[in-house]
């Protein structure tokens, strides 16, 4: 089968010396995005693939089999997905999307979408023998538009593990040598509550600080000009803004040393995947941070902050805990949310599930 893919890509090509906020905009402004193809693109077989949306619509429906949608939160107010619905449309082939999520700060499936991402749900509608969203959330959001054709897979980064799942280590947090952290410091207004996700998000960066613990950063401009080691702008306002947002948790002089020496970001997904390999615990409020922890055997836990995160962890079976019931992070405390069995079981309940929903829409496993 030969395949288009749209939505989040598995790589990006990058140029020396080139900004590291260009970078960010490849990988549309997250880097956990590359994380979601990349799971998807590791489970399914294919001839050709190609990912260059400079071809004409035309040539790729005489090019290609099928569109593949490696899809992340489309559905919030913000977004316009009209110009991917155009492309759909003209490219004129069979569809199958995974992971679509729905983004809001409640439950309330009563979302307002633009015309245009109204107008793609009801393309990839008509294309797709079944929608796979991230959770039972996005379900009720394309429900209450008439849109039934829908399965609920979580996020394709969960099966990276294939039939095995992921084997999570199990050591004690006293022989902990190195932790990694993760925070949504950028979002804090997508929150269900933002004051309290402030707090949380400030209280991660002082653990990180006393742990000395690696920050992975994925959208956080300041933090991700000063993690990357060729950025050759604007590293002391990054720095100056970093530690701003930290004076009220430890000094000044602190957050610099920690700032300058643990700052970290990935482009690579491979080079991330062996990276987090030398952790001993990873936790934060970013959910592909956490979970590329789980596919190489780490612990990790996620603070969910907003419907997006929750709703995929409660369904995956995930370690996870919400801001509102965060009063102070400890990394003990959410050690012992890793619950390596019950992570396991949900898997190899869901896994079975996610390889007969891609077959179902015509994709084929890899063997």
């Amino acid at each position: 089968m030969n395949i288009f893919l749209l939505g989040a890509t598995p790589s990006i090509s990058t140029e020396s010396g080139e900004d590291p906020i260009s970078k960010l905009a490849k990988t549309g402004g997250n880097t956990g995005n590359q994380l979601i193809a990349h799971g998807l693109l590791s489970q399914i077989a294919y001839q050709n693939i190609s990912w260059d949306y400079r071809i004409d619509p035309k040539e790729v429906h005489e090019r290609y089999d099928m569109i593949v949608i490696a899809a992340a939160n489309f559905l919030f107010p913000k977004f316009d997905f009209g110009g991917m619905a155009d492309y759909i449309e003209r490219a004129d082939l069979p569809v199958a999307i995974v992971g679509l999520g729905a983004q809001s700060n409640n439950y309330d499936p009563k979302i307002d979408l633009m015309p245009g991402t109204e107008r793609f749900v009801k393309v990839i509608a008509e294309r797709a023998v079944s929608i796979g969203v991230r959770g039972p959330y996005t379900r009720d959001v394309l429900a209450l538009r008439g849109v039934h054709n829908v399965t609920v897979t979580g996020c394709p980064s969960y099966y990276m593990s294939g039939s095995t799942g992921p084997q999570v280590a199990n050591r004690p947090v006293d022989e902990f040598k190195r932790i990694s952290v993760n925070a949504s410091r950028d979002v804090i207004g997508h929150a269900f509550d933002k004051e309290r996700m402030r707090r949380v998000v400030l209280d991660i960066y002082k653990v990180g600080v006393a742990w000395q613990a690696d920050f992975i950063a994925q959208s956080e401009q300041p933090e991700i000009r000063l993690a990357d080691q060729e950025a050759k702008n604007g590293t002391d306002e990054s720095l100056n803004a970093i530690c701003a947002f930290m004076k009220e948790a430890v000094s000044d002089e602190e957050a610099r040393a920690w700032a300058k020496a643990h700052m970290r970001v990935f482009f690579d997904v491979d080079e991330w995947l062996r990276t987090i390999e030398s952790y001993d615990f990873v936790f934060g409020t970013r959910f592909h941070g956490c979970m590329i922890a789980l596919q190489r055997g780490v612990p990790a836990v996620v603070i969910c902050h907003d419907t997006r995160t929750e709703d995929m962890c409660r369904f995956l079976g995930m370690p996870w805990v919400s801001i509102m019931d965060v009063d102070q992070v400890d990394v003990r405390s959410l050690h012992e949310r890793v619950d390596r069995a019950k992570l396991l079981d949900r898997y190899n309940e869901l896994y079975p599930a996610y390889v007969e929903f891609l077959t179902s829409n015509g994709l084929k496993l890899k063997s």
